[in-house]
Order: C-alpha cells, then structure tokens, then sequence
C-alpha cells in the first residue's frame, strides 16, 4: 500500500523546458540551442548538482569553453535563469490533495544549491514530509546511495513508496525500483500524466 509520494523537482514541479526559458535572454533559437549545450550539458552543471562546485566557479568554466560570444549570455543565463521558472500549479494542487488524504510528501531530486535556495520558501516545501536535494548530499541520481539516504533518513519502506519522475533515460527508476520503490517516469511537465499513474495504483485525488 503506497503511503508515500515521492516528487522529483525540475520538470515536475518546477517547470524546466530549456529552450522556453532560454529565449528570454535571446530570440535566436540556434543560439538557444548552443547554451543548452555550453551550459546544461557540461561537466560543470553535473558538479553544481553535486555540490561540488560553486555559481561562479561554474560560470567562469563554462565561459572558457564557449566561444567568445556566449559569455555574456551565459552569466546572464546563470544569474537570472530562475526568474524565469514557473511553477507547475495543477501538479502542486495534487499534491496538496495527497497531503490532505493523509499521504506523506517527500522531494527526491537533483539540484543545485542556488536552485533550490531561490524556491525554498514555495508553499509546495511546506506540504513536504522531507526533502533530499543532491547538492547538499554530494550524491545525484541515479546513485543507489541518494535514493537510500532518503529511505533511511524518512525511515520509509520502498514497498510504500510512489516515486515521480520525469527522467527520460529511465536510469532513475532502474535504480528506484530495484530498490523496491514503486513507479515510472511521467511526461515532462504533465499533471494529467501524474493522474493517470496515481489511478495506476489505486490513487484517488
């Protein structure tokens, strides 16, 4: 019986579409494109999930690697990105459901420090039973230790847990559900998605 919902953040509760964000510091579309790739795919993105790197230090990385004409764009994009991010208001109305039939909410999700530091005060963080962030764990999914330090520290028995997720390299729930945490990826941004897994167990809202 599930008695616990896990939520990933990026995508699910916050909504993350790369290139929707980035066309407000451009409207060239290519250009969108390359700071995909000259920021969010980087080694240095990877490290600021970790923890193990600093804003700064990421920007001034990031910077030495892009051509010349994407510095600019990269700072901005690094300094002023979360502005930019909305809220996924119907997928928080669900959870706000769940909370309220008695089920216990919990955040699982890879994020940088300066990320999460922006939205900690959402009222979806006040609905939350715990909340594991990879930065400050210096661990990211889909690490088998990151998923356990949740189990552990929640005292939570995978068997009662729902996990939601939007990680298209399915990688995540491999990990999760041989762990015995029940659940599937959900389609980026979609609460209807939700919905549908949530009657998949048995899960009225």
């Amino acid at each position: 019986m599930v008695k616990n919902i896990i939520f990933d953040l990026g995508n699910v509760i916050i909504r993350g579409s790369s290139i929707e964000t980035l066309m407000h510091f451009t409207d060239d579309e290519n250009k969108a494109k390359d700071l995909i790739q000259y920021i969010f795919k980087t080694e240095e993105w990877k490290l600021l999930d970790l923890g193990n790197i600093t804003k700064e230090e990421a920007i001034t990385q990031m910077q030495k690697k892009a051509p010349k004409q994407y510095e600019i764009l990269i700072k901005e994009v690094m300094n002023k990105r979360c502005e930019y991010l909305v809220l996924n208001k119907d997928t928080i109305e669900i959870a706000k459901k769940l909370k309220q039939k008695g089920y216990h909410i919990y955040v699982l999700s890879n994020m940088a420090t300066y990320t999460y530091e922006y939205f900690q005060e959402i009222d979806f963080f006040k609905l939350c039973d715990g909340i594991i962030i990879s930065a400050y764990e210096h661990l990211v999914k889909p690490n088998e230790k990151i998923f356990r330090t949740l189990l552990d520290r929640y005292d939570l028995k995978p068997e009662e847990c729902l996990f939601i997720d939007d990680d298209d390299t399915g990688k995540s729930f491999e990990t999760a559900n041989r762990l015995g945490v029940l659940g599937r990826r959900v389609k980026p941004n979609d609460s209807q998605d939700i919905l549908v897994l949530l009657e998949e167990y048995k899960i009225e809202v």
